[in-house]
């Protein structure tokens, strides 16, 4: 599995990063590629919360089951997605000068059928960075906006 580790500084409380994080409803809001989840075993999203989920990736759409790992309050949130392409998220929520630092580990699995597609594996990890950017990006802009 390929690993990405970023992290990004909000002005925004723990609290309130923690809560935009773990909430379902917000998942695709912030995760570009990801277009739909759905069938979510329950609103309270704690370890072994299950849900079905679709990913889109240069024009191709995966489909899979995860399930959350972990929900540590204001501290770690973790998700494990299996099916077409297998994705391990790992947010840790650390407080800084009143803020929080969001770090983000992601590690990932290339499916076939993009690496017969591109076949440029440096290319999947640019993609995949500029993915783990934006990610953090939106949270920071959605939890400081609001």
């Amino acid at each position: 599995m390929a690993k990405i580790i970023k992290k990004i500084v909000i002005n925004a409380p723990a609290e309130k990063v923690f809560g935009f994080v773990t909430s379902p409803d917000n998942w695709t809001r912030y995760v570009t590629s990801l277009t739909d989840v759905r069938d979510i075993s329950s609103m309270k999203v704690e370890a072994g919360t299950i849900f079905k989920w679709t990913y889109r990736m240069l024009g191709i759409n995966f489909h899979g089951r995860g399930h959350v790992t972990e929900n540590v309050k204001n501290k770690r949130f973790g998700l494990k997605m299996e099916g077409s392409m297998p994705i391990i998220e790992t947010y840790t929520f650390t407080p800084v000068d009143g803020g929080t630092e969001l770090s983000v580990e992601i590690q990932y699995e290339m499916p076939g059928k993009i690496m017969g597609t591109i076949a440029n594996k440096g290319l999947i990890e640019k993609i995949n960075k500029k993915e783990a950017d934006a990610v953090l990006g939106k949270i920071k802009l959605f939890c400081e906006g609001t």
